[in-house]
């Protein structure tokens, strides 16, 4: 038979909660073992000890006569009916050193109480003993008043201490018992529950930093505060390795841009010389390959910058003035690939017109909407149009090409992804530099297809609202 083996839980709650569980419930079987086992000889001692204890407090209540000789007990203390109407199961004598008895609260004559076939023996402290057949257990107490020594018996049948211990004494004992585990288990779990929860809260608020940690805040680190001593060197360990990741990271930038900046100084030489070429000497694909070479260093040194959060900085950029700066730029380019540019800007207000202002880098801003013009009018057929509109949540450009495949959207944004329909010019890396720059900016970067074409949304996150300014004068 194949072995089964028990998963313990992930949740560390739920484990202590598990571990302190179990042993709970093995001590309480445990205690159910014992008392199981003992309950016979710590029953028949009760029984000697309950013996000897009455024994005690009866000596301790006794009431002398005026001549030295005790006449019974305070019965403000201890009523006398207890002994005359429990007379068969419950016996009390008052005897001097012989044995003599010199009181019983029955007022009967009485003899000293003795074990079977022994005499009264004084120094006797507890003993067992039958009458009529009735097992007891008894116990003798010396007092000593006006330099006399007398002698205080007390037994009890065990079938009366047992009866009353059955009746009443066992079922409340239980009864406490139950009722103080689960107070206790309830306590105690509520208590765990609340402390573990304490304890791990900072642990929590560790990792929601960790899942904020993105390329563009490499610069974050976990706070080890408040944390237990035993995570500390796990979070200390984590904050190391993201100084490594950091350091790789910005060599890596440094290198992407050192690189594709010392490129453009050979590039313009290499094209100067081809350019004094005579025309009809000169290859005619040589000066296409240069400046397709140009294009991507240009692109690999703003994708650099684009990824270091450090180059941006945030002012209130007027959506109208950014979209008409770009569209105007990009005219010539459309114009000869025979395509047209229309663009609008929503401000959201009804009954006037008020400017639509974004927080944003100016120059990202510009870089962002000229890629993704550029590759609109890249895609779109002549004759087509390229739309471009803005509002309060961000803004959409349109192109009325001939799309992307659904399989293809989730790869549109990689580096160097070129599409079934790619030409020649460009290296995939323009919409890769947008979602850079959107990243930096807390934004959503999403292409969907239209009808006809592709339309790619840049949505303003929550976090970073766009704003809407209203003239003053």
């Amino acid at each position: 038979m194949p072995c089964v083996k028990l998963q313990w839980p992930r949740s560390l709650r739920t484990r202590l909660l598990a571990v302190y569980s179990i042993g709970m419930l093995t001590s309480a079987l445990l205690v159910g073992l014992m008392v199981f086992f003992l309950a016979e000889p710590f029953n028949r001692y009760m029984l000697q000890y309950g013996a000897e204890h009455f024994a005690q407090g009866l000596a301790k209540r006794t009431q002398f006569a005026a001549d030295g000789t005790p006449m019974g007990f305070d019965e403000e203390k201890i009523d006398k009916w207890l002994f005359t109407s429990f007379k068969e199961d419950v016996f009390v004598r008052i005897t001097t050193a012989d044995g003599q008895v010199v009181f019983s609260p029955t007022g009967e004559e009485a003899t000293a109480l003795a074990p079977a076939g022994t005499a009264f023996d004084p120094q006797l402290k507890r003993f067992e003993l039958q009458r009529e057949g009735v097992p007891m257990h008894a116990a003798t107490t010396p007092i000593e008043h006006r330099g006399a020594t007398w002698y205080v018996q007390f037994a009890a049948s065990d079938r009366l201490v047992l009866k009353m211990r059955h009746s009443f004494g066992t079922p409340a004992l239980q009864q406490g018992i139950l009722a103080t585990c689960l107070t206790f288990l309830a306590v105690f779990l509520i208590a765990t529950h609340l402390t573990l929860q304490r304890m791990l809260h900072p642990l929590r608020a560790a990792s929601i930093e960790a899942q904020n940690i993105s390329p563009q805040t490499l610069d974050a680190r976990l706070q080890a505060r408040d944390l237990p001593d035993e995570l500390t060197p796990l979070v200390e360990a984590f904050n190391r390795a993201l100084d490594r990741l950091q350091a790789g990271f910005r060599t890596q930038q440094e290198f992407l841009a050192n690189a594709a900046h010392e490129l453009k100084t050979p590039l313009a030489l290499i094209r100067a010389q081809i350019e004094m070429v005579p025309p009809t000497q000169r290859n005619p694909f040589l000066l296409q390959d240069v400046d397709r070479m140009a294009r991507q260093v240009q692109q690999l040194l703003l994708l650099a910058e684009a990824s270091e959060p450090r180059n941006y900085r945030m002012e209130e950029v007027s959506a109208q003035a950014a979209l008409a700066e770009v569209c105007d730029y990009m005219a010539r380019v459309a114009e000869r690939s025979g395509v047209h540019i229309t663009h609008s800007a929503n401000t959201g207000t009804q009954g006037h017109q008020a400017p639509l202002c974004w927080q944003a880098d100016r120059g990202a801003l510009f870089t962002l909407l000229k890629n993704l013009l550029e590759n609109a009018i890249q895609h779109s057929p002549p004759g087509g149009t390229v739309t471009v509109l803005a509002d309060p949540a961000g803004f959409r450009v349109t192109d009325q090409g001939p799309g992307v495949a659904p399989a293809d959207l989730g790869k549109l944004f990689e580096r160097f992804w070129r599409g079934p329909t790619r030409r020649d010019e460009g290296a995939g890396l323009g919409l890769s530099i947008c979602q850079e720059i959107a990243r930096a900016h807390q934004w959503q970067i999403m292409a969907r297809p239209s009808q006809p074409g592709l339309e790619v949304h840049v949505q303003f996150q929550p976090s970073d609202p766009p704003q809407e300014i209203r003239n003053e004068a």
